[in-house]
């Protein structure tokens, strides 16, 4: 069963992320969205059925920081 309501969260989601990625980075606000966008995690953070957007945006920028030095995602046990 699909939750319908999952895709009003994600915009929020993705303004902490880029205000997170902006202040931890000293990026501007293209190479934050550059830096994001590009990235498995906001591919996956759009699919409903990881779940992934059950996670707060601490943790979440977390494994963009290990998917970015990794260059690999790794999915949070839950998953």
């Amino acid at each position: 069963m699909t939750d319908p309501d999952y895709s009003i969260l994600i915009p929020y989601k993705i303004d902490d992320l880029i205000s997170m990625i902006t202040e931890s980075k000293k990026n501007s606000l293209q190479d934050a969205l550059f830096y994001l966008y590009n990235s498995k995690l906001y591919a996956y953070l759009s699919d409903e059925s990881t779940k992934l957007w059950h996670l707060s945006t601490h943790k979440l920028f977390e494994l963009l920081e290990t998917e970015k030095e990794k260059n690999i995602f790794e999915f949070p046990d839950f998953v």
